[in-house]
Parts: structure tokens; sequence; C-alpha cells
């Protein structure tokens, strides 16, 4: 003998899964999980971008600057900061001073220029900062 209740369970089982899927509640959570997918997605490429920005600061900037750097040094004159900034503004066509401080605390961060603060004071207790390249 067959089980009648054998068919209508597949039955069953579909209107539960269009009940499912139709469920106001079910849509809410799969929106909020493909928001959720969608923010983790748009951050990855954020820090992606980020990195890459930062790789071709040390790649062109950097360099520059650590010349920068090296040729007051050749001239026995301290390398000031805001000096140097000029500097960097001219010789690089399109450059602005948030790039300047964004390749100077690159080369910061990765041991290859330290900033030194004068023990001096200047113009109205204005104290200058010195560029000095660590690597040979």
């Amino acid at each position: 003998m067959t089980n009648p209740n054998a068919f209508t369970f597949g039955a069953q089982e579909r209107s539960n899964y269009w009940a499912r899927i139709l469920d106001p509640q079910y849509q809410e959570e799969k929106r909020a999980k493909q928001e959720a997918m969608e923010t983790e997605q748009r951050r990855m490429i954020a820090a992606h971008q980020e990195q890459q920005r930062a790789q071709a600061i040390m790649t062109h900037a950097g360099p520059a600057l650590v010349d920068m750097i090296r040729k007051y040094d050749a001239q026995g004159r301290p390398a000031v900061t805001t000096q140097v900034e000029r500097d960097f503004i001219e010789a690089l066509p399109g450059a602005t001073p948030g790039e300047f401080r964004t390749a100077l605390e690159h080369l910061k961060a990765s041991g290859i220029v330290y900033e030194l603060t004068s023990s001096t004071q200047g113009f109205m207790g204005e104290r200058t900062t010195h560029l000095y390249v660590l690597e040979g």
C-alpha cells in the first residue's frame, strides 16, 4: 500500500518555501546580509586603493623627498621641514602639502627618515623641525 502523506509532503514543502521567501522578516534579513556584504566589499576596495596609493607615494614621492634631504646634508645645511616642503612642491608638479606630509609620514613609519624637533624656539615660540635620512 502507498503512503498518501509522501505526496503531500513535497507540496507542503513548496508552500512552506514560498511562505518563508515572502515573509517580510526573511526579506529584511536577506537585505541586511546583502548590505553587510556590499559594505565589506567597499571597505576592502577602499583599503586596497589606499595601499596602492601609499605604494605609489613611496615609489615616486619618497625617493624624491629622500634626495632633497640628502641634498641639504651634502651642502652641510640642516634640512628644515618647511624648506624641504617648499622644494618638494616646486620639484614635483601638482604636488600638494598634504602629499608631502603623507610621503613624510610613510618614510618616517618605514624608518627611512627621522624628524627631529629643535630645542631652540624661533619666531613667536615656534619650533622648527629638521629631517634626517637614517639609512645609508
